[in-house]
């Protein structure tokens, strides 16, 4: 057993084992698009069960902590206080997807029949605003074609039919994609209901492999740490979806009390596109202005006010309050993990990108940071004992004295 350790404690294993670990992971990428096949067979397989999970642990504050430990904390039997925490939250989520389909769907399906029956008008004021801007740039001795634009106008209804014929095929297969994905979820929304059931059993298994596997004071510290990470993911994605809400809420009734057309479409839209950082305040603003550009240029401008003005709230004094300070995130490296969530995760990765960045940091600083210190404490150590060295002072005397 030790010439077996010993051998593995030399370089040149290391770097052997370096070399192969290149080579699969070169054979993976070369072979990727031959697994990738089973890779999506995988995904859809895990899918429901990754779903169940994240729908559990996304709603197990509201069951445990709202209506467990407030709303029912009265109720002394455990079981039956847990099952009934499970079964509100049921209901209390069933009530408000239904009070938001019944509130929006069929004001956002007017807003669209209304944009679809009136794209004549808005086609003809496109091609006045367009004009306008050629007569403008003339005007300044600057040369514009405007003729690719307008051919581009008055052929829009025909191109956008041709393009859907034309990738018919790739348009179906994104259906299929979306309905398998819909299937998917809601087979997910059934685990996590069940795996919110079973949560005490789940976690009592898991605590036993653990005790299993590590000391009870590893446990302990793992479990700090867990909950650091907990605390600022739950915090960031409820902040986030409360700060959605207000600003759409507002942007709504703004729009109602200046009577602006498509409201309730570009609520949600706002709304949605707020939960995106940084970036996403902006694409729901530029898509409502040209929409009401469409309708009237002065609404549009009003919008643009109320928007830029509203934002300036919402950044300093809405999210301030509802984040509590910031997540322990540079404000300059906030663009770069957006993009890298981006280019990992697509959206999902956009959204998630700050809190995860966010719990690394708190990894980083409980726990590698720690052994990096014993690491370079603990060779600074060694090269004290080297043999050769000087002796201190102190360890001289002693010799001198027992001599």
């Amino acid at each position: 057993m030790s010439k077996f350790r010993s051998v593995f404690t030399k370089r040149q294993m290391g770097w052997l084992i370096t070399v192969c670990i290149g080579v699969l992971l070169y054979e993976f990428l070369e072979h990727f698009a031959d697994l990738r096949p089973f890779l999506n067979g995988v995904k859809t397989f895990i899918s429901p069960i990754l779903i169940g999970f994240a729908i559990a642990y996304l709603f197990d504050p509201v069951a445990d902590d709202f209506f467990e430990k407030k709303v029912l904390k009265n109720m002394k039997n455990e079981s039956a206080r847990h099952t009934t925490g499970i079964i509100l939250t049921i209901v209390c989520i069933i009530l408000i997807i239904a009070l938001l389909l019944v509130a929006l769907i069929p004001s956002v399906a007017q807003s669209i029949t209304k944009l679809v029956s009136n794209w004549d008008i808005y086609n003809q004021k496109l091609h006045f605003l367009i004009r306008k801007a050629a007569s403008f740039a003339s005007a300044h001795k600057i040369n514009i074609d405007v003729s690719v634009a307008e051919a581009y106008l008055d052929n829009a209804a025909e191109k956008i039919m041709d393009t859907v014929k034309s990738n018919s095929k790739t348009i179906l297969a994104k259906v299929g994609e979306i309905g398998s994905g819909v299937s998917n979820f809601a087979i997910g929304v059934v685990f996590g209901f069940c795996f919110l059931g079973a949560k005490q059993t789940l976690l009592s298994f898991l605590n036993r492999i653990r005790s299993a596997i590590h000391p009870q004071e590893r446990i302990e510290r793992n479990n700090a740490l867990f909950g650091s990470c907990h605390k600022i993911f739950v915090r960031y994605i409820g902040c986030t979806l409360l700060d959605a809400l207000i600003v759409g809420v507002v942007t709504l009734l703004f729009m109602l009390i200046m009577r602006m057309p498509y409201a309730p479409l570009i609520a949600v839209v706002v709304a949605v596109t707020n939960i995106i950082p940084t970036f996403g305040p902006m694409i729901g603003s530029a898509i409502a202005i040209f929409f009401l550009i469409l309708d009237d240029p002065m609404k549009a401008l009003w919008y643009f006010i109320f928007s830029c003005i509203l934002q300036l709230i919402d950044g300093m004094v809405i999210k301030p309050k509802l984040f509590s300070d910031s997540l322990g995130i540079p404000a300059v490296w906030t663009l770069v993990l957006i993009v890298l969530g981006g280019k990992i995760a697509g959206m999902l990765g956009i959204i998630l990108a700050i809190p995860f960045a966010s719990m690394f940091v708190i990894i980083y600083n409980e726990t590698i940071l720690p052994a990096l210190e014993r690491r370079a404490a603990k060779l600074n150590a060694s090269a004290d004992e080297t043999p050769g060295s000087p002796a201190p002072a102190e360890e001289t005397a002693e010799e001198t004295q027992g001599e």
